[in-house]
């Protein structure tokens, strides 16, 4: 796998994100329009994530690789809610997971588009085609839960993804859309129930 990781027994150095996680947890939560709707097991997977740290709970860092305009999207929305990054993505991945393998097959087959066939001097093997410069690939460094990378890497091996930044990648690309989506229904809604002032009328 080509995700690095490395395991700590501890929390002592905390990362930003991790940081954001827990006063995420401690602090009263400002949502946005569509999260004020929030659900139990949004608030209770947050709770568990900063309660865990804070319990000396074993903590991993790994790092993922994401396009550069999902990385923005990503730490936008995070500071729109507010959540943590790691609360973010844990909530794409268990909100998306029932139509997750089919997303990961129609992404896998969309980068296969993307290959060209290239001679190594003996066989003719299928390699990726340069990425559009627009859209570099940039590492995100996140520490959460030991317990939930396991839950990760098991995911990536459940639905045959080929790492844990592509099962990411396809999870945070469809529900940070789903968000964007249900936040324009919600600005059309407040459009259509804005009071007629009286004094507009002719």
């Amino acid at each position: 796998m080509s995700d690095s990781s490395s395991p700590s027994a501890t929390d002592e150095t905390t990362a930003p994100a991790t940081a954001a996680s827990d006063a995420a947890v401690d602090s009263p939560v400002k949502l946005d329009p569509i999260s004020r709707k929030g659900t139990p097991a949004h608030r209770t997977k947050s709770r568990r994530e900063g309660a865990g740290r804070r319990q000396g709970m074993p903590v991993q860092a790994i790092s993922l690789s994401v396009p550069a305009s999902l990385a923005a999207q990503w730490k936008t929305y995070s500071q729109e809610v507010p959540r943590s990054l790691v609360d973010v993505m844990l909530d794409a991945v268990a909100a998306t997971r029932p139509r997750l393998p089919v997303l990961l097959r129609a992404h896998q087959a969309a980068l296969r588009e993307k290959t060209r066939p290239v001679s190594d001097g003996t066989f003719m093997r299928n390699v990726p085609k340069p990425k559009r410069l627009e859209d570099p690939y940039v590492t995100m460094p996140l520490r959460l839960l030991a317990t939930n990378v396991d839950v990760l890497d098991a995911m990536v091996h459940e639905m045959a993804a080929e790492s844990r930044s592509q099962l990411i990648v396809v999870a945070l690309t469809a529900w940070l859309a789903d968000r964007r989506a249900e936040e324009q229904v919600y600005e059309e809604q407040l459009e259509l129930e804005v009071p007629e002032d009286p004094f507009d009328r002719p």
